[in-house]
């Protein structure tokens, strides 16, 4: 398991813009800090909706999940929104197991997560 979080974005320019994170790596207390920051540099530059993709995340922290949230709120204050998509299966599970898929959109893949926009 890799120490590093990569994160690459890429912009679907439909009827409303969407930012795509995807993210690459364990998503927890030493890396939540790279999700905040890009999420908050795409939001400095006008992006109010984000989709993480989260199938490359390999683990994922509690630390990981209050960043997920804080980007949340950060969009929702902008009037924006935030979708998840295609969970690794142990973020999947960790999100069930939490309750977290309940207060999260969370889509099966990016292509049905970018519809809900």
């Amino acid at each position: 398991m890799s120490s590093e979080l990569h994160i690459e974005v890429k912009k679907n320019e439909g009827s409303i813009p969407v930012n795509i994170l995807y993210l690459k790596g364990p998503l927890d207390a030493n890396t939540q800090n790279g999700l905040v920051n890009k999420a908050d540099e795409l939001m400095g530059n006008g992006t109010s909706n984000l989709v993480i993709d989260l199938n490359g995340v390999d683990y994922m922290g509690s630390a990981g999940l209050r960043a997920i949230n804080s980007v949340s709120k950060s969009l929702t204050e902008k009037g924006g929104k935030l979708g998840l998509s295609n969970p690794s299966e142990p973020v999947a599970k960790i999100m069930k197991t939490l309750g977290f898929d309940s207060f999260f959109n969370v889509y099966d893949t990016t292509e049905s997560a970018l519809k809900e926009f």
